[in-house]
């Protein structure tokens, strides 16, 4: 087929196009109800953000819909230092010793079907995430004893053994409250009733997902109508898109790639801003193969691999190297062992190496060149590294069927406290665990949950960090921070430890100075 064909075929569909869009737009015109006035004020109200991922969990989620959409809301969440804070919870404490928990819910708080929330209806919601490991991965209701509406707006949590950081456990995605009507008999999600600011209007799965404002919100009001989350997963798509202004505003953890950020310093028009998430890079060994089946093996590669220069030279501003197992945020729980002495240094026998890498990662970080890096540095070593991108669903399939040898992964401290991460990571029955367990990890894991007091709790989580950082089973890269942009259509827009993109304090320019900004441009 030569050009002048592929020519005409492409105006035949053209053709084709008009003739069926032509009645479709007339319509639209003509349409009783129909303004233009009216669409360019829908547009005014409406805040668009383009991100690289899928926001529309489904219903074998926890949430249904991620977290970042203000959907929903749970019992707490964290403060910048970490530590809870209230939340759907205006208030808690503790009795019997750290074994029971009695949270205090806020009064006026509806769900977006203007069902009031109530003590029991949160007992439900809380009874179905801790029904499954799918909805609780990292065990936090494994402690639960027994959970109790008393009267209309108390939740009593009663536990087997204490827990002093329980608050800090319970907070964000691990107690997200959903209206119970939504639940299926088996636990899985018909769709989204939770509290928060923005409801679901639509979503169109892989592509975009829109929210409408809530008018019962019980907090403050947004001032954007409307929100629309873009799901663009080519990082090179996503600028384009903020810089022909398609976007309002890139925010995610990884929405901007660290060779990115000295480019759109520079786009007029555009603001960008950075933040410390509690998100963390990991080097992940499978310790059930070789050559990194010995704790000598793992801390061979780690004193090869110079993470300064990895930070210094491939991630350029967007994080910094990683001193503890989790993010420095979690100031209480940090000790700064991984300090880079790692003895002996003991080179493992030479053979292959697999290098799994997760396909939507790489749009978001610099995990292809950091692979390539390392591949590079076993090169030198007589090691035959070979790296292997995979859609999620085969990514994940390897990684349980261990069929890597070292994998690149993030991990962000959702609760703020070590358990969340060695539960994870190096527990026996951990979701995340690959073969670095033994009893006594599992038995300083129960210890530090358990512990009778914060003071007992920091002595055995700076034990864990001693022996996480002598066994390695997965070697902390760097801490992230993540760049966010937006549009000088935007007076404000902001994003949190948690990379939630704060919506309700989204705030549009003032009209007057679209105008003056356009006049100039």
């Amino acid at each position: 087929m030569n050009l002048k064909s592929v020519s005409s075929i492409t105006l035949n569909l053209w053709n084709r196009c008009l003739i069926f869009l032509a009645p479709a737009m007339i319509w639209m015109v003509l349409a009783p109800g129909f303004s233009l006035a009216g669409a360019i004020q829908a547009r005014e109200d409406t805040l668009i953000i383009g991100v690289g991922r899928d926001f529309l969990d489904g219903p074998a989620s926890r949430t249904y819909l991620h977290g970042s959409t203000h959907t929903w809301e749970a019992l707490t969440y964290l403060d910048d230092n970490l530590n809870a804070c209230p939340w759907l919870a205006r208030s808690w404490e503790a009795e019997e010793q750290y074994r029971t928990w009695i949270f205090h819910l806020r009064d006026n708080v509806r769900f977006h079907d203007n069902t009031p929330l109530t003590a029991e209806l949160a007992r439900q919601s809380i009874l179905r995430t801790a029904s499954s490991p799918r909805y609780d991965p990292s065990g936090v209701y494994k402690n639960l004893d027994r959970l109790e509406a008393r009267g209309r707006l108390d939740l009593v949590f009663h536990l087997k053994k204490p827990n002093p950081s329980f608050p800090n456990r319970v907070s964000y995605y691990q107690s997200p409250i959903l209206h119970p009507k939504d639940f299926e008999p088996d636990g899985r999600l018909k769709t989204v009733t939770g509290t928060g600011p923005f409801y679901l209007h639509r979503a169109v799965p892989g592509d975009r997902i829109s929210l409408k404002a809530f008018d019962g919100y019980w907090g403050n009001r947004p001032h954007f109508r409307r929100v629309v989350f873009r799901n663009l997963v080519d990082a090179q798509t996503r600028a384009m898109a903020l810089m022909a202004k398609e976007v309002d505003a890139v925010a995610d953890v990884g929405a901007i790639l660290p060779q990115q950020v000295e480019t759109l310093k520079d786009v007029k028009g555009l603001v960008l801003e950075s933040v410390e998430v509690a998100t963390t890079h990991y080097l992940v060994f499978n310790c059930w193969k070789k050559p990194f089946i010995d704790h000598s093996a793992r801390q061979w590669l780690a004193s090869i691999i110079d993470r300064k220069n990895i930070v210094n030279a491939l991630v350029s501003g967007c994080g910094r190297v990683a001193k503890d197992p989790f993010t420095p945020l979690a100031k209480d729980w940090c000790f700064g062992h991984l300090n880079d002495d790692w003895h002996p240094v003991k080179m493992p026998e030479k053979g292959t190496v697999d290098i799994l890498l997760h396909a939507g990662t790489v749009e978001r970080w610099p995990y292809l060149d950091i692979a390539q890096f390392i591949q590079m540095q076993l090169g030198q070593y007589g090691f035959a590294a070979a790296i292997h991108i995979r859609e999620p669903g085969a990514y994940y399939k390897e990684m349980k069927e261990g069929k890597f040898n070292l994998a690149l992964q993030p991990n962000t401290l959702m609760t703020g406290e070590p358990d969340f991460f060695y539960a994870y990571y190096l527990a026996s029955d951990g979701p995340r665990s690959y073969g670095c367990a033994c009893d006594k990890a599992d038995a300083l894991i129960a210890q530090g949950r358990h512990g009778t007091s914060r003071a007992a709790q920091k002595n055995i989580y700076r034990r864990l960090s001693e022996y996480f950082t002598r066994n390695l089973p997965l070697l902390p890269l760097y801490h992230d921070i993540s760049f966010y942009a937006y549009t000088d259509r935007l007076a404000y827009f902001g994003m949190d430890h948690n990379f939630r993109p704060l919506l309700v304090e989204a705030k549009p320019a003032a009209v007057s100075t679209l105008k003056k900004r356009s006049a100039e441009q």
